[in-house]
């Protein structure tokens, strides 16, 4: 049974090992640093994908929906639009330039 557009929820991620935010790290103990700037990057790209799988979600709404997507696919357009605002890739060197 394929799962219509009103049953859809956000799927779960796995978690990895807490790390200090940048902000918090030592500049001096490299590795922390690292280990921190990894870890930004790979949320980034988790917030980035979520942002996929609801584009792709919103395109299988309208081409079930028809014509009836402006008002069965709404709350996918809203969440589409937010993740285009909120959920962008951001690289470690902007990060580091806002602790500095």
């Amino acid at each position: 049974m394929a799962a219509t557009a009103d049953s859809w929820e956000y799927p779960t991620q796995r978690k990895f090992d807490d790390v200090a935010p940048l902000s918090e790290v030592d500049p001096e103990d490299k590795a922390a640093v690292l280990r921190s700037r990894a870890l930004h990057v790979r949320e980034s790209w988790i917030q980035a994908m979520e942002g996929r799988i609801i584009q792709e979600e919103l395109k299988k709404c309208h081409r079930t929906e028809g014509v009836n997507h402006y008002q069965n696919c709404r709350h996918l357009v809203e969440l589409y639009m937010t993740a285009l605002k909120e959920k962008r890739v951001e690289g470690w060197r902007k990060v580091d330039n806002k602790s500095a």
